[in-house]
């Protein structure tokens, strides 16, 4: 997995509506140039998250032999492995695709990817403002869970939707987005899809935890802030960005730049908490061992 020639990062967004200020998108190229934001290709101010998914599965206009490692900021599933099962009380799939054919069974009606009609119909498992559902357990994948142990950062529960932590509805958007991408030929899923040998590999990952690797930890708040993270990153040439960065494209650049500064990283690839079980029900964290 060494031979990337584009590194994209996205803070995904759960929120109602189809164009949205908490979605932002960067990428930069393999050597040290810093991570530039990338406008909707539509010409509008905001991206939408169908839009998004179509640029990816299009190749993101990156060129003829161009191949890209592509992180998402958003959970790709749901806690399994530490009750046996998705929802204990219901009789979901047993394994990631499945579960993605149920999520999008459920929101299809709802515009751009929207996951809000699952939560509406699995309401006990979820703890939304001051109503806790009578299922509802503040549960984490393992990956979360070492995670938060390792200091990467502190993860929340899918079925916690309180707070500006929560992200429950970004997971279940990106669940509808991966069913459609999953069975695109240019497309690799990591660590569901045996062979990532395509010209776009998605993963999962933690803007946390690059940031961590960047040596700061919370928001970035400046320029600075952010330009000394892309440089501990190996992002060592100039950053064209106007004025301080809003949390989601501080997000998306450090993403981009994070990806690249580990992706020939064995132990990345192959964490050791990634079992067999986990693989196929759960999926992993790129950058968490």
């Amino acid at each position: 997995m060494t031979d990337f020639t584009h590194f994209v990062g996205i803070d995904w967004t759960g929120a109602r509506g189809t164009a949205h200020a908490g979605l932002a998108v960067a990428v930069c190229t393999a050597g040290e140039g810093a991570p530039k934001l990338v406008a909707p290709p539509s010409g509008k101010n905001r991206w939408g998250r169908a839009e998004c998914a179509g640029w990816v599965a299009a190749g993101m206009g990156l060129g003829a032999g161009s191949r890209a490692l592509v992180g998402f900021d958003s959970s790709f599933g749901m806690p399994f492995v530490d009750e046996g099962r998705y929802l204990p009380h219901h009789a979901l799939p047993e394994d990631v695709s499945g579960l993605w054919d149920h999520v999008e069974a459920v929101c299809a009606p709802a515009p751009d990817l929207y996951g809000g009609p699952f939560v509406e119909e699995y309401a006990p498992y979820y703890l939304r403002g001051a109503t806790r559902g009578a299922h509802y357990s503040r549960r984490m994948r393992v990956a979360e869970r070492l995670a938060v142990a390792s200091g990467a950062g502190p993860c929340e529960s899918v079925f916690h939707l309180v707070g500006p932590s929560q992200c429950g509805l970004s997971g279940l958007s990106t669940m509808r987005m991966l069913h459609r991408l999953r069975d695109h030929a240019d497309v690799a899923v990591w660590p569901f899809d045996n062979s990532l040998d395509r010209p776009v590999v998605v993963v999962e990952i933690y803007a946390a935890a690059f940031a961590a690797m960047g040596g700061h930890r919370g928001k970035m708040r400046t320029r600075d802030e952010l330009k000394a993270a892309l440089v501990r990153l190996g992002a060592t040439g100039p950053l064209r960005l106007d004025g301080p960065p809003s949390d989601h494209a501080a997000d998306a650049l450090v993403t981009a730049a994070g990806l690249r500064h580990i992706h020939k990283v064995r132990k990345y690839w192959n964490p050791p908490g990634l079992s067999t079980m986990v693989r196929r029900t759960e999926g992993w964290v790129f950058g968490v061992v």
